[in-house]
């Protein structure tokens, strides 16, 4: 295992703008290291001719469903469009590379370039797999057959399949390895040939062991920055972060980035006390902390337990509300560090959501952070809530994300000003939603639409009820779940008891959230609005301050969770 060359009674201190080698093992190589993955290989495809829309093959309108036609013809007049930013022209012959690009956010991402900038000429998809078969069976099954593609198929009819492989181009790799865990034939052609990175690969697991965590949100950009500077002809890299790196901040917060060393508790104390010192978050230490520890303690549990404990530990010392939330950051830090004259853009999104518009609303992947919220609530499981009812709930559209970052790839991909900057994708100070207003939404769906159980009874829910207080919460419930059932023997006290446990930890973990006292500005992504056309503006939606939160949770929102989580069930035990 390589090891930090860092003084080991951990002296908490770093300047701004850190050497990366004395970040990093001088190999080049992340000083955590606990797993391997096999040598991966890379899937060559040929040359092909571009397939342009009404160009290369004729497309039949009369052939698209009704949800689609809208998605095609909000695009026909910004192809005309000759102001504004520019872009459609920009993604003419431009060559991508999208890691994480089988995720929830990627894939959104993807289907809008295809669809509004099919001039665009590959898009190198880096996936996690063991050989090049498995990679395209994951593009095949994951991408091209996905609902989230059936504009672009009834667009394209029979040449759907043939338009999409002539794109995208299935690379096996890992961000967590040297090159991107690409040979070295292939890093070297990539290099050569891409002009813009985007990454969105993350762990979002709130409370992931810390060592895990360091792995996938501080190794990856690490990894990343290292095979970016090898990039000849690279304009841009875009990272999507998260706007709850803002950690345990309140108030108002700007799109500000993170500089080595920084972190929220020092600036709570020195604004309050200026002479008072606190030690800079040391990001060497973090990591050769963990590696000592991997390598002193032999039993997997043991470890395993203090890598839980340890991340929490560590974030809150620093002041950042979870694992999650801490190494998003220390990631953003790398990157700063790391970057040189390499242009970067971060965006950061709070809590994505489901399509608002694009390609059809209510499409969403996976069950995603204010869904088991709402869902319990709908199935008569989380009768009340630990957390402000006046607290924001910052949430925002898929789609509102990918406009947002196509408008900043294009703004910023024409500057090509060695310099970083931060856009929040976030809805909380122009259209602010609060947490008794997402569960009131909630209250009127499952009361038009209820859950049922096992048995096909109908679920019938309450107005939500708030504690501030975890002890009140929990004896609430279990006073609920006794009366609600008849306790007969042990083997029912103790599914009780679990059930009332599951439920704590459950509300322990969104304790941040249900109690933020934060607002984010987004200056940046109202100027980047400003700055595109009337006709890119309508094509590339980014104004979250329209969305109408009750319209979108109730007839939007929801459904799409029941359809595309719950292949349209509202059974219970789904």
């Amino acid at each position: 295992m390589a090891m930090l060359h860092v003084q080991k009674n951990f002296p908490l201190n770093i300047t701004t703008r850190v050497p990366t080698t004395e970040l990093f093992s001088k190999n080049g190589h992340f000083p955590i290291k606990f797993y391997s993955y096999p040598k991966n290989e890379i899937i060559r495809s040929k040359k092909t001719n571009h397939l342009t829309l009404g160009i290369d093959h004729v497309i039949d309108p009369s052939s698209f469903s009704s949800s689609c036609i809208k998605a095609l013809g909000d695009h026909q007049g910004d192809v005309l469009a000759n102001n504004g930013i520019g872009i459609i022209d920009f993604f003419e012959d431009k060559n991508i590379l999208v890691i994480g690009a089988t995720g929830f956010l990627a894939k959104v991402l993807i289907e809008k370039m295809l669809r509004t900038t099919p001039k665009i000429n590959k898009i190198y998809l880096l996936i996690r797999s063991k050989d090049k078969k498995t990679a395209f069976d994951r593009l095949t099954s994951e991408i091209i057959e996905s609902k989230l593609f059936k504009c672009l198929k009834e667009m394209h009819g029979g040449s759907y399949e043939l338009f999409i492989k002539s794109k995208l181009v299935p690379i096996v790799g890992n961000i967590h390895e040297p090159n991107l865990g690409m040979d070295s034939i292939t890093a070297h052609q990539i290099a050569q040939e891409i002009d813009l990175i985007v990454d969105s690969a993350a762990n979002t697991t709130f409370d992931l062991r810390y060592d895990l965590a360091l792995e996938a949100n501080v190794n990856g950009p690490y990894q990343l920055m290292l095979f970016a500077k090898k990039c000849k002809n690279l304009k841009l890299l875009i990272h999507y972060s998260t706007a709850y790196v803002n950690g345990e901040r309140e108030g108002l917060m700007y799109e500000k980035p993170f500089t080595m060393g920084e972190s929220i508790t020092k600036e709570k104390v020195t604004s309050h006390s200026p002479s008072t010192k606190f030690p800079s978050l040391n990001v060497a230490n973090e990591l050769d902390f963990v590696s000592m520890l991997n390598t002193a303690i032999e039993n997997n549990d043991t470890f395993n337990k203090i890598m839980k404990d340890l991340g929490s530990e560590r974030a809150k010392l620093y002041g950042w509300q979870d694992t999650y939330s801490f190494t998003k950051a220390i990631g953003e830090m790398v990157i700063d560090n790391m970057r040189e004259d390499i242009p970067i853009v971060i965006i950061r999104p709070s809590v994505i959501t489901s399509t608002y518009e694009e390609p059809f609303p209510g499409w969403i992947q996976g069950f995603r952070v204010i869904d088991p919220l709402l869902i319990f609530y709908g199935k008569g499981e989380y009768t009340c809530c630990f957390g402000d009812p006046s607290s924001l709930v910052d949430v925002v559209p898929v789609d509102v994300v990918v406009n947002t970052t196509m408008a900043a790839i294009v703004k910023h991909g024409h500057l090509q000003i060695p310099e970083l900057n931060v856009y929040h994708a976030t809805s909380s100070y122009m259209n602010p939603l609060s947490l008794s207003q997402l569960f009131n939404y909630g209250f009127e769906f499952f009361s038009s639409s209820p859950s049922v159980n096992s048995k096909g009874d109908q679920i019938k829910i309450k107005k939500m009820i708030f504690f501030d207080n975890l002890s009140d919460f929990t004896n609430y419930i279990l006073e609920k779940l006794l009366k609600k059932q008849e306790v007969h023997d042990l083997k029912m006290q103790m599914r009780i008891k679990r059930k009332v446990e599951y439920l704590e930890n459950f509300s322990k973990i969104y304790e941040p959230y249900t109690f933020y006292k934060g607002r984010f500005h987004n200056g940046n992504m109202r100027k980047l609005m400003e700055d595109m056309s009337e006709e890119e503006r309508k094509n590339f939606n980014i104004d979250e301050s329209t969305i109408n939160w009750r319209d979108y949770f109730t007839g939007v929102h929801i459904l799409g969770v029941r359809e595309h989580v719950f292949n349209g069930r509202s059974a219970v035990h789904c």
